[in-house]
């Protein structure tokens, strides 16, 4: 009996170093085996992490496991490592030659990747040899998507359907593409067929509630979430539909609880805690939207429509004493060296305006802000920074501790009394004015939109995109341009308001998210007549992307938009006018001078109208200053009608001289002083030389509606 047990000791020990001897064995297969099939599971519940653990240990285990290096792949591209996928890939080929769904997947991450020549060839070469195959026909539909014809990749996605008359992706996609291109009974049709054969999947009912809510049919949307989430309770994108579903339909409490659920699984999920600051805000709890928001940032600090949400909310509610403010300009501050860095000068004002837009205490960043001024000539507000942080050192008491600190409040008061006797021959001087104080209000514009889709990355995001583009009219100087944000039902809803709150123009805009792109699109149009002026769509990608389609934005607009200014002082006939070189003033700029309120939008096109009777004479700027010109007047006619008030606006600039003189708003240093005035001449056409740092159109990149994200996932 004894020795029977040590026998059996002897062979279990044997098998033991066998399993672990690193030879191909029955026990290392079988290991690989079960991590393989651990995989499988995660997979199939869309848990990439953990499938792509339990693959990585079956390749471990047995590293010529071609299934588990497919399967690895998959889960990285699932997870966006396209990169990570081709390297996996590469292995894979090595152990299954000539196996398509492997070209097939490299074809999909060579279209992540945005080379999609190479992934057309893979498609067609594969079809060429399997007409039948419906993984390359996919891939041709999602070309097909990129380059905008959404009707093609619909009839790819129906020849696969033809051929595999169950397939799961193909009727899914097939459902999606039929809710964007409106074909509401189509898509109905797929998403029945898929839920017919394919019930018990999660992912199913969910791609059935996203149809829904596309359709506008909330209540169907709802209930197709419930049922994903009650068959799989680990899926978040169920329940995250479900939250802006419920956010729809105003049930605000139901969403900060489905937020708290998401956010107590795992606290860097950005979607939760964005949608529970959106739902605080519609019951009127600011304070304490404020504080989710700023939460979330603090975990997904990337999120920029969240920031621009709370940063809109911040400028309207929280004291300016709050001593949070700090925190979230300092984000700012460091964007701006970031930009310094890049030698973006443009950005680097921008990021500045912002972080005193939220905190104009902040030192660093006015010092920052007022040394672009000095560096582009802009003296007198240079002076004014100046001014306005030891006026806020005072009222704040400090008091110096230190010897280095003490030695720059001299330095500072030195400079400070240094420009106030440089500028003493100033216009403002000589003629007495205080121009920081002057209203320079010269256009009111109405940014409009209708309400975001449920199925939009942020919901709301149209409403924090109308709200925001008015915000950064603003700057922190005098505003030239006042917009308002508001709701609209359509057009005709946008013109009647416009036209009855005397707006100059109206702007109605929409916002498309992608996961890694955003566009937005708008549509410019005079508000006396609801003619359209121009429209665009901005595309941004890559990081900062929200600021940098909204300055865009701010820009294209500012170059519609007619400089105008008004006379404010008169000796003979020299005239003060409150523009200066801030807004686009120089001199040899010539402006027509037009009776007070004769000023209108044109009834066609761009610019602005006004009757030949209105026109009292024409001015001719001889020294422009900063913030107001001094020039000649002409008056036309016998008898000299121009009065202070009257008006003026501009119709001729001076062409650069052979010398490449710098014409207005340009610089030595390329980057502008203030970049919030108009940019046009009567009749609507630009008058700046400026272009913004190159843009993903100039680059060749190309957008990514957010739909086909939403085909893309399709597992």
């Amino acid at each position: 009996m004894k020795r029977k047990k040590t026998s059996i000791r002897i062979l279990l020990f044997c098998a033991f170093c066998i399993c672990f001897a690193g030879a191909p064995s029955f026990c290392a297969e079988k290991t690989a085996s079960s991590f393989f099939d651990k995989g499988l599971s995660a997979q199939n519940d869309e848990n990439w992490y953990a499938a792509s653990q339990h693959f990585l240990e079956a390749v471990q285990a047995n590293p010529v496991y071609a299934d588990a290096w497919f399967h690895l792949a998959q889960c990285s591209y699932q997870l966006g490592e396209f990169e990570l996928v081709l390297t996996q890939l590469d292995e894979a080929e090595k152990y299954a030659k000539d196996d398509t769904a492997l070209q097939n997947l490299r074809g999909m991450t060579y279209i992540a990747l945005g080379k999609f020549s190479e992934a057309r060839t893979i498609f067609e070469h594969i079809l060429k040899k399997m007409p039948n195959n419906v993984d390359a026909r996919f891939g041709l539909a999602e070309l097909d998507l990129f380059d905008g014809r959404i009707s093609g990749a619909e009839k790819q996605y129906g020849e696969a359907l033809k051929r595999q008359n169950e397939n799961r992706k193909a009727l899914l996609s097939l459902a999606v593409v039929s809710a964007q291109l409106g074909k509401a009974e189509n898509a109905r049709h797929y998403i029945s067929q898929a839920i017919g054969y394919y019930s018990g999947e999660a992912e199913v009912h969910y791609l059935a509630a996203v149809v829904s809510a596309m359709q506008g049919d909330l209540t169907g949307a709802e209930k197709q979430c419930r049922v994903a989430v009650e068959l799989n309770g680990n899926y978040d994108r169920a329940y995250e539909l479900l939250s802006k579903v419920r956010f729809a339909q105003h049930e605000y409490e139901e969403v900060i609880s489905i937020c708290d659920f998401r956010i107590a699984r795992d606290r860097n999920r950005g979607s939760a805690w964005y949608l529970k600051g959106a739902a605080e805000k519609e019951l009127g709890r600011t304070a304490q939207a404020v504080n989710t928001w700023s939460s979330g940032l603090s975990v997904v600090p990337d999120d920029e429509i969240m920031r621009a949400a709370l940063e809109v909310e911040v400028n309207k509610s929280v004291p300016l004493e709050d001593s949070r403010r700090t925190e979230w300009a300092q984000y700012h501050i460091q964007q701006a060296r970031e930009c310094t860095r890049r030698y973006d000068k443009t950005g680097a004002l921008y990021e500045y305006q912002r972080a005193l837009k939220i905190e104009p205490s902040n030192e660093e960043a006015r010092l920052a802000y007022a040394d672009m001024l000095e560096l582009n000539g802009m003296h007198e507000l240079y002076l004014e920074q100046l001014l306005f942080i030891r006026q806020t050192r005072d009222s704040a008491d400090v008091q110096d501790e230190k010897r280095n600190v003490s030695r720059r409040e001299v330095q500072m008061n030195d400079t400070i009394e240094a420009y106030d006797n440089l500028l003493q021959d100033s216009l403002s001087h000589k003629w007495n004015v205080q121009p920081f104080y002057l209203d320079k209000t010269r256009w009111n514009i109405g940014i409009y939109y209708v309400p975001s889709a449920v199925n939009q990355i942020h919901i709301q995001n149209n409403t924090v995109a109308a709200e925001f583009a008015s915000d950064i009219f603003t700057g922190i100087a005098s505003a030239s341009v006042l917009a308002h944000p508001e709701q609209v039902e359509g057009f005709g809803d946008a013109y009647q308001k416009a036209r009855t709150r005397g707006m100059d123009y109206f702007v109605i805009l929409s916002l498309d998210e992608g996961a890694r792109d955003v566009t937005l699109s708008y549509t410019m149009y005079s508000g006396r007549t609801g003619n359209k002026i121009t429209q665009n769509d901005l595309y941004g990608t890559a990081n900062a992307r929200y600021a940098s389609v909204f300055r865009r934005f701010r820009q294209e607009i500012l170059e519609r938009l007619p400089v105008r200014a008004k006379i404010i002082g008169r000796e003979g006939k020299t005239l003060l006018a409150d523009i200066g070189r801030s807004e686009n003033s120089t001199e040899g700029a010539v402006f027509d001078v037009v009776r007070k309120n004769a000023v209108q939008t044109a009834s066609t096109g761009g610019g602005v109208s006004y009757k030949d009777d209105d026109i009292l004479g024409s001015f001719t700027v001889t020294v422009a200053g900063e913030e107001i010109s001094e020039g000649l007047l002409e008056y036309r006619g016998f008898y000299d009608r121009v009065n202070v008030g009257d008006e003026l606006v501009l119709i001729k600039m001076p062409v650069r001289d052979e010398d490449n003189a710098l014409l207005p708003g340009e610089t030595m240093q390329g980057s502008p002083a203030v970049d919030t005035a108009p940019l046009a001449d009567a009749n609507g056409e630009s008058v700046s030389r400026k272009k913004m740092s190159l843009t993903a159109e100039d680059l060749g990149i190309r957008r990514t509606p957010s739909f086909i994200d939403l085909i893309r996932s399709i597992y």
